[in-house]
């Protein structure tokens, strides 16, 4: 969801954003699901006093349960009584985004496994090759079945 609009005396921003990174780990049967979301909104005004504000943040990792429902109205254009109306509406449920995802791939006979951190990472810090998915050694500086710089 991406708006900007103006209130009575103020301009608002609001963008809100979702993606999901999957890996398939083919060795495993699985799929792993990292889940991202991004928010920003500000706003800057001069009634009832001069204000100017802006917030942003990130999550990475795994949502347990998010849900929302917004509508906001407003002017489409600035000292405009004709542009008032609903400015933006959305409804955002996770669980309609990721649960037809898990149960694709669990129909397919494959594991769904939600990650905290990026999988590539992961498999690095857990001692397994980035490329081919072997196990390394603690301090290997390259895979010793593909030759891969281990990061």
């Amino acid at each position: 969801m991406d708006a900007k609009y103006y209130g009575v005396a103020s301009k608002e921003t609001v963008k809100k954003q979702y993606a999901a990174k999957l890996w398939l780990v083919e060795q495993e049967r699985t799929v792993k699901y990292r889940e991202i979301i991004q928010e920003q909104t500000g706003s800057a005004g001069v009634l009832p006093a001069p204000k100017l504000s802006f917030e942003k943040s990130v999550f990475k990792g795994k949502v347990l349960f998010k849900r929302e429902k917004e509508v906001a109205f407003g002017f489409k254009k600035p000292a405009d009584p004709t542009s008032f109306g609903k400015a933006y509406e959305y409804d955002f449920d996770i669980s309609k985004i990721r649960g037809p995802v898990k149960q694709l791939v669990e129909d397919n006979g494959w594991k769904f496994e939600q990650i905290i951190m990026d999988y590539q990472s992961a498999k690095v810090k857990l001692g397994y090759c980035t490329q081919c998915g072997s196990s390394l050694p603690s301090n290997a500086k390259f895979c010793t079945s593909c030759g891969q710089r281990v990061a």
